[in-house]
């Protein structure tokens, strides 16, 4: 990366040194139970924004809903062109500069995030006029992009917490967030509002989240943004490919949506919304695991390869082991999760969970291997993967989506999860060889998933066949020795030695 230039008129705030973290040992148990609360704070996250979409689907109806999620997606899409990864930029360059250097990027960052933020919520609702959105939905985007300025604002000032690993605040605040979003769906709910008033939510949740987030990191970086453009033009051109891939990495999945809106009924819609809603909160479990660990992939891949390739090892193995659970859930259990997210008027989104279920198992391992691939500085591999996936995500949901709604557009879905998994393994195996991954390990998840789904089979409800699936499962994963030894050794003790252990060597 080359240096960010340009005169900064207030003194440079160095901050807490990430490296006296990331170059010990303590970084790997950190991640590991930074990555454990960060779970756990999803899963109490997850119940608040679970009961704010039952609340929202329900209240707005199918119709609206795809309306409001449209211009959720639309919005998403430009504003992942034009922020052109720069948050996932920040937290890979706060982890390896310092000093000076560190507080003069930081500033530019947040300077240059917050005029593209601007520039991506004019365009979206430029956009949404182009693609004769109604006048709530035009709004509506503007609406929800003024929201994202504080987003922008609150990540970007709470990239030392990540970079130094201090996943109870990153925890704290996410959890808050989503608590906060639900705590207004519920206002807005019961006084009757429509869909401009659920995009504009955004706005007081994350002002909120800046202020929080600025009383945590006051003293480690500098808050007064740096609008100088000679800056911005130096910090772009080295990083230019890996803009395209985060931001093409980000596009190609809500793309569905949009195409959806465009050549399938409001109904149709309608249902993909629902399930889209769903898998976008599963799929975000993985990258809130693998961001923890991202500063250390970050150093590792700097410094020591063979650190990046056992850190990148596990947590294949452990994105796998979640992609199953995710995968048997999503399978046995779309029944009660659309009928609990959405409610009866959804039930044809049933088909559609199941299908983007079996994408979501793939999402895991995805994320995985892209923030290696982001660590490794292997952004052109990225930006390939991720352009054919949208090539061939978005043709498959023009034509199947018009043709068989929103079960057509989740298999669009699911090649294009397909084809990205396959891009980004032969990415991280054509940058080195050696980072090939080793697939025991996974390869005894596949018993364990099919005597999970057998379940479908047995004579419960719904509920309890997932339930039941899920606990087959898990003791699957520990008969046929599928979990990861740094999982594995804090379970109980007659746990801690069932199945075998016998992983070593490559494959």
């Amino acid at each position: 990366m080359g240096d960010v230039s340009g005169a900064i008129s207030e003194p440079d705030v160095p901050g807490p040194v990430a490296g006296d973290v990331l170059d010990t040992a303590e970084a790997g148990r950190r991640v590991v139970r930074g990555g454990a609360l960060r779970v756990v704070g999803f899963v109490a996250g997850l119940g608040a924004s679970l009961i704010g979409a039952a609340l929202v689907t329900r209240h707005l109806g199918p119709v609206d809903y795809g309306r409001y999620q449209t211009v959720v997606a639309l919005v998403t899409i430009v504003q992942a062109v034009t922020d052109l990864g720069m948050s996932t930029l920040g937290l890979r360059e706060y982890a390896q500069r310092t000093g000076a250097d560190r507080a003069r990027f930081m500033r530019v960052l947040l300077g240059m995030r917050l005029a593209l933020t601007a520039l991506g919520g004019g365009a979206a609702m430029l956009a949404s006029v182009a693609l004769g959105y109604d006048s709530q939905m035009v709004f509506g985007a503007g609406f929800m992009s003024i929201g994202l300025l504080f987003m922008v604002t609150a990540g970007t000032l709470g990239i030392p917490l990540s970079a130094e690993i201090r996943m109870g605040a990153v925890t704290g605040l996410d959890v808050g967030r989503q608590v906060a979003t639900a705590a207004l769906f519920v206002v807005l709910v019961v006084v009757g509002a429509g869909v401009p008033a659920f995009l504009a939510a955004t706005i007081p949740v994350h002002l909120l989240l800046a202020v929080a987030t600025y009383v945590l990191v006051r003293g480690a970086v500098p808050l007064r943004p740096s609008f100088d453009w000679h800056e911005w033009l130096a910090l772009v051109r080295p990083t230019i490919t890996f803009a395209l891939a985060t931001a093409v990495g980000s596009l190609y999945v809500y793309t569905a949506l949009v195409l959806t809106s465009l050549v399938a009924s409001q109904e149709q819609t309608g249902l993909f919304a629902a399930s889209f809603r769903v898998y976008i909160i599963a799929a975000a479990i993985p990258g809130v695991l693998v961001t923890t660990a991202f500063p250390l992939l970050s150093r590792a891949a700097r410094d020591d390869r063979e650190r990046l390739r056992y850190a990148t090892q596990r947590l294949f193995e452990g994105t796998a082991v979640l992609g199953g659970g995710a995968l048997i859930a999503c399978v046995l259990g779309a029944v009660p999760i659309i009928a609990v997210v959405a409610g009866p008027k959804y039930a044809g989104a049933v088909d559609v969970l199941r299908i983007q279920g079996t994408a979501l198992a793939m999402t895991f391992v995805i994320s995985t291997w892209g923030f290696t691939l982001l660590a490794m500085h292997r952004h052109r591999a990225m930006v390939r993967a991720n352009a054919v996936a949208l090539v061939i995500s978005a043709v498959t949901v023009l034509l199947l989506a018009h043709a068989h709604g929103a079960v057509g557009a989740a298999f669009g879905t699911l090649l294009g999860e397909t084809w990205l998994a396959c891009g980004y393994l032969w990415g991280i195996v054509g940058g080195d060889p050696r980072m090939r991954p080793r697939t025991r390990r996974v390869r005894r998840l596949l018993p364990a998933v099919a005597l999970g789904l057998a379940a479908w089979f047995l004579p419960l409800p719904d509920a309890a066949n997932t339930i039941v699936g899920l606990l087959v499962y898990a003791a699957g994963l520990l008969v046929f020795g599928a979990l990861p030894e740094e999982v594995r050794e804090h379970l109980p003790g007659p746990l801690r030695r069932l199945g075998p252990r016998d992983i070593g060597g490559d494959d």
